[in-house]
């Protein structure tokens, strides 16, 4: 009966749609056989939705016929499989959405949020969104090749940060261009070789397999299927790729590694750019016999200036080594002088050969090619242009001397009997002394008193037979007050790791020792050591990573003092630091300083008088001393990189000058420097030995002065009689010589009184009468090249 009742439902169907014949097996296998001729798209998805249990949400835009050729009986699976594959044919996709299945158009399945399938379960006809990760390509390179083989509606992007595609099609779709793009980007077969070369560069190799490669690069290229990448630290070439390829590429890497032509013979001439030749070489010398730099044991090294030979190297035979290796045969070079000896430093050592040539600069290697390669890496890293570095140094010292004195003598007496006094000796002038000049002497007594205010009281007697008498006393009251400030603030400028020392001073003599002879005739010696007094900066700059600079400094502030006391010998004041310090590029830092304060109270009295209150200052001289003293040092390093900084900072340097001489020159009587610094090395003016002609200057009847001009002559207009004074230029003769200027003035000049007088004929005529004159100031400007002479006439 349910047989029946099955036949009748499909039989109805047909009737909808006559074109439509479904044939299904017994109930318990559940397979279904479609066969469909022109039916209705929608009564097919009605039909498909019984069959699976599956809900459709159908687009009004989907409409048309189907026709479908089934042989084989379907279970449910197969059926929606079936059923996808017919959407794919009419233009419609299945978009799931939750338990909903959209049935869209194709072209606006991009609108319908594709699911992504994580798992990569999908299968079929079934539209999802995957992502395909790339090893070895580049995804925009993929892409010109991918999109043809896709249908219009899919989505196909590449990601480039991630080196990854992302593709929104059909699942069978997907599987098949995941099968090209595996194949275009080697996955799985890309292993990684090393190459150690023997007689090559590696960067240079790779020049060479980047325009040989049949891949279209050697190189890191993005899209190639082979990667090729040199390892200039362990000279070695890394090779990533399919196995085939990799063979390829080895195969070539053989052919090309062959020692050189011109390194076939281990002979090579350097020529530094930066580096010194002779500190090269020692540090080479270690690298080569395996000992420190300063190490002369085992080794055949030798300067050439303590040979009494000619050559530098004799030539040997092929002699062996003690450790075993064949020693190179030497190089003859014959000098000509004992300064190109002096010039030349060589090393000899294990078969390798280092000769430097001070005079040019150069290093001369004869060494295996293998070890040649690595001293010309060894020369090319260390020969570089080092930083260098500007060190200011400011050095602030502010002192201030506070000096309070009073006090009372006493002094009463003759010059037969003596004369008694109080005196006391830290208040200013003794009173004793002062007593005696008056007895000797009154104006020599008067000269005797010191600064300040003093006041004497007391009467002075003079006997008949000549005998002097004095009695009083002296008030003396002195209040000093003395303040300095003192800045110096030396610079210098030098290389990185480069000692730089500055002395701006006196070369001051001081007495080491003497001898005295004993004999008949006097024969004393003495011998003194100079020493520098005044300001040394003395510094090592280390320029570390980020602008970082380090610095040992060692500064001093000395100088002669006036008031050497009871020394025998010169006394100095000496301010000194030293110690090592970190600071940034253009940071000012503090290195040390001294705060200082300085009290000293002195009494002199008469025991038990200067006691007395009130009455005791009679007796007594008191003086107070305070001193206080700051100093600071600071130092302030800045890294000068390229040849325009050096410029900049020399400008900065002479424009301080430059100011510093417009605020002197007040009246006008100084040349003025020129306005850049480099003009004062260039020759802007031409220079002629052919003395100018003579140009006349008239002066008024009373001489006054005139101002001196530069390169020039000039005076006050003229008046009447006398016309006026002739002078003549003189003759100046100046030297080519760009680094020694002098100059030498041939005649000294003359002048001529014109004097305009009237003859018997009254004919006015002019009477020249020479007169030889010193001028009383010369003042001679020398500019690069040029001297002026400027005079002023005689009164």
């Amino acid at each position: 009966m349910d047989f029946l009742n099955r036949n009748r439902s499909l039989w109805a169907m047909v009737a909808v749609a006559p074109v439509l014949a479904v044939a299904s097996t017994a109930a318990q296998a559940q397979t279904w056989k479609i066969n469909l001729r022109d039916a209705d798209l929608t009564a097919f998805i009605n039909e498909v939705a019984d069959i699976t249990g599956k809900n459709f949400a159908v687009d009004p835009r989907v409409r048309g016929n189907v026709t479908v050729i089934s042989n084989k009986a379907l279970n449910k699976a197969e059926v929606y499989d079936l059923f996808l594959g017919v959407l794919n044919v009419n233009g419609v996709v299945a978009v799931p959405a939750g338990n909903t299945i959209r049935l869209v158009p194709d072209n606006n399945v991009k609108n319908s949020g594709v699911p992504f399938d994580a798992s990569r379960n999908a299968r079929g006809d079934q539209v999802v969104t995957r992502v395909i990760w790339l090893e070895n390509t580049n995804p925009s390179d993929l892409i010109p090749a991918l999109r043809p083989l896709m249908p219009q509606f899919a989505h196909l992007a590449a990601v480039q940060g991630t080196n990854a595609l992302i593709v929104s099609d059909r699942a069978n779709n997907i599987a098949q261009l995941e099968t090209i793009i595996r194949n275009l980007d080697g996955t799985g077969q890309n292993d990684i070789e090393a190459i150690s070369l023997q007689s090559s560069q590696a960067e240079e190799l790779i020049v060479l397999l980047d325009s040989m490669s049949s891949t279209g690069g050697a190189k890191d290229i993005s899209g190639s299927r082979v990667r090729i990448i040199a390892d200039a630290r362990t000279n070695r070439i890394l090779i990533k790729g399919d196995p085939s390829t990799r063979k390829r590429i080895r195969q070539m890497i053989e052919m090309l590694d062959v020692p050189s032509a011109d390194r076939l013979g281990g002979l090579k001439v350097f020529k530094l750019k930066y580096a010194s030749a002779k500190n090269l070489a020692e540090i080479l010398q270690g690298l080569v016999s395996g000992q420190a730099v300063n190490s002369t044991s085992n080794s055949n090294s030798s300067s050439s200036n303590s040979s009494a030979s000619n050559s530098l190297i004799n030539n040997t035979s092929s002699n062996t080594s003690s450790n075993g290796s064949v020693s190179t045969p030497a190089i003859n070079l014959n000098s000509g002088s004992n300064q190109n000896q002096q010039d030349i430093t060589s090393f000899n050592s294990n078969g390798v050969s280092i000769i430097a040539d001070g005079a040019q600069n150069a290093l001369v290697v004869k060494a295996d090619p293998q070890l040649m390669r690595e001293i010309e890496s060894a020369i090319q890293q260390l020969d570089v242009r080092r930083q260098q570095i500007l060190i200011e140094a400011a050095i602030v010292e502010v002192e201030g001397n506070d000096v309070d004195q009073l006090g009372v003598q006493w002094a009463l007496g003759d010059i037969s009997s003596g004369i008694g006094v109080i005196n006391f000796d830290k208040a200013g002038v003794g009173l004793s002394q002062l007593a005696s000049g008056f007895l000797g002497n009154v104006a020599t007594g008067a000269g005797l008193i010191g600064a300040g205010a003093s006041l004497a009281l007391g009467e002075y007697k003079e006997g008949a037979n000549g005998s002097r008498k004095l009695y009083g006393a002296l008030i003396q009251a002195l209040k000093t007050n003395t303040k300095s400030n003192l800045l110096s603030t030396p610079s210098i400028v030098t290389m990185d790791n480069e000692e730089a020392y500055i002395v701006v001073g006196e070369n001051v003599p001081f007495q080491t020792g003497s001898v005295t002879t004993t004999g008949g005739t006097a024969n004393p010696y003495t011998s003194i050591e100079r020493k520098d007094v005044g300001v040394t900066l003395k510094v090592i700059p280390q320029i570390g990573e980020g602008g970082t600079v380090r610095l040992a400094v060692e500064q001093e502030v000395s100088s002669v003092k006036p008031d050497s006391g009871e020394a025998k010998d010169l006394v100095t004041t000496k301010r000194a630091i030293k110690t090592s310090i970190l600071a940034e590029n253009g940071q000012t830092i503090v290195l040390g300083g001294l705060i200082s304060d300085d009290t000293k109270l002195t009494r002199q009295g008469v025991p038990g008088l200067s006691s007395i209150p009130g009455l005791g200052r009679l007796f007594r001289a008191d003086a107070k001393n305070n001193v206080k003293r700051n100093l600071l040092v600071f130092i302030h390093p800045t890294i000068v990189g390229d040849t325009a900084d050096i410029r900049r900072l020399s400008q900065q340097r002479y424009d301080r000058l430059y100011s510093l001489q417009l605020a002197l020159d007040g009246d006008g009587t100084f040349k003025k420097l020129p306005d850049n610094v480099d003009d004062i090395f260039q020759q802007r003016l031409p220079v002629s030995s052919t003395p100018q002609p003579v140009k006349p200057i008239v002066v008024p009847s009373t001489p006054q002065a005139v101002e001196p001009q530069v390169q020039r002559y000039t005076a006050p207009t003229a008046q009447s009689k006398p016309v006026g004074r002739v002078i003549e230029r003189p003759n100046v003769i100046v030297t080519q010589d760009p680094v020694v200027k002098s100059t030498r003035v041939l005649p000294k000049p003359v002048i001529y009184n014109q004097v305009a007088t009237t003859n018997t004929n009254n004919a006015q005529v002019v009477v020249e009468t020479p007169v030889a004159i010193e001028p009383k100031q010369d003042v001679q400007r020398t500019q690069n090249t040029v001297t002026t002479t400027t005079l002023r006439p005689s009164r």
